[in-house]
């Protein structure tokens, strides 16, 4: 019994390490969202606070969770994943390269996945503005990354979902190449 009572003990606490985590965790995903949004707002000064408040808190919550290591993944996946499509976006947008946003590799090449997305529509305001040039040159950029991105091969017990995202990305690239073709032959 006194063996019992130890384990319960011990799984307590880390279920409370959880707790206290996933309620420190709700909010990254949604500031995220925001701070994407300041980037295609152009208001890169707030995205790059936004970028920093939401990496302070990730460490905090890793702090939190440093005894418990097997949580990591279930708790902070998808802050990892939506830290690194922000960091991956604001990098391009900002400084035209991709800046490591310090998280696990899977998390980045799934939030590299989504950031493409992002960028396609970011290259379809730039068209959308007659800046046809930095569109063509963000393409470019994008085609090149997607030729590395399609190059990795990692099961779904390594990288879950990274096929899927290769393939989404690939399509987001051709829809963007469509669109810019038709504006260069409606606009030129």
């Amino acid at each position: 019994m006194r063996v019992l009572k130890k384990v319960e003990g011990e799984l307590d606490k880390k279920f409370e390490a959880r707790e206290r985590a996933l309620k420190a965790n709700r909010e990254i995903v949604p500031t995220c969202a925001r701070a994407i949004r300041l980037v295609q707002l152009r208001k890169f000064g707030q995205a790059r606070e936004e970028a920093e408040r939401i990496k302070r808190r990730i460490k905090e919550i890793e702090k939190m969770l440093k005894q418990y290591p097997d949580l990591r993944d279930s708790v902070l996946g998808s802050a990892y994943q939506e830290y690194a499509e922000l960091v991956v976006y604001l990098g391009m947008v900002e400084k035209g390269r991709i800046v490591d946003p310090g998280v696990p590799a899977k998390y980045f090449l799934l939030g590299l996945g989504d950031a493409i997305g992002e960028l396609k529509r970011y290259a379809l305001e730039l068209a959308a503005a007659g800046e046809h040039e930095k569109a063509r040159s963000l393409y470019e950029s994008l085609e090149d990354l997607y030729a590395e991105y399609a190059g990795l091969a990692y099961p779904n017990s390594i990288v879950p979902g990274l096929k899927h995202k290769q393939d989404v990305a690939r399509k987001v690239l051709n829809d963007l190449k469509e669109t810019l073709l038709k504006a260069r032959i409606y606009n030129p």
